[in-house]
């Protein structure tokens, strides 16, 4: 499949990431990613990254430190961004390739694949069914993906501490809800 266009979003009710995909030929996938799975896909996404760049570029030799290498694929990452698209707004197909209910990711593989980009397989256990999924992502949607979730997860407040305040009705409790919608991101 070619994807075309990639949306990241927090839904505070679910509080998940929903991450959908559009492809060349107008189909929909939509993928949920819990807490932990995407804190855990965010420093995997960065190390592959720093890895892909570095035989990219040619800059993987032993006379160069991990913290070069890491510089270089800032520095790659951020001049992917710059020339990116972030202000078309996405667009829904009705064609959903995942089916009438999101693909709830509960285990995960991600992985070079070749020196093109990153493979990544998806998988759902949930109940007694069971779904497979994987994406091929090249370098520049690596690094808008990786970019959306980022501040999606920093909308999410999932890196931060859960801080409980007095209400106005005298409960304690936090409005999750108000303080994280319409933080969103697309990448074109």
């Amino acid at each position: 499949m070619n994807i075309h266009q990639i949306c990241v979003e927090h839904d505070p009710i679910e509080d998940r990431v929903l991450m959908r995909m559009n492809t060349h030929d107008k189909e929909l996938i939509e993928i949920w990613l819990t807490r932990r799975i995407a804190l855990q896909l965010l420093p995997a996404l960065d190390q592959l990254n720093t890895e892909l760049v570095a035989k990219q570029t040619g800059v993987n030799t032993p006379l160069l430190d991990n913290q070069s290498k890491k510089l270089m694929a800032d520095l790659v990452h951020q001049r992917t961004l710059d020339q990116s698209n972030f202000s078309t707004p996405f667009q829904i197909f009705e064609n959903l390739l995942t089916g009438p209910r999101p693909f709830l990711v509960t285990h995960l593989q991600a992985s070079l694949f070749e020196h093109a980009g990153l493979k990544i397989e998806l998988l759902e256990k949930v109940a007694s069914s069971e779904r497979q999924l994987q994406l091929t992502l090249d370098n520049e949607l690596l690094q808008g993906l990786q970019h959306l979730l980022t501040k999606s997860v920093d909308a999410a407040q999932w890196k931060q501490s859960v801080s409980l305040s007095l209400q106005d009705d005298g409960a304690w409790g936090s409005d999750f809800a108000n303080s994280t919608l319409g933080q969103s991101g697309y990448l074109n």
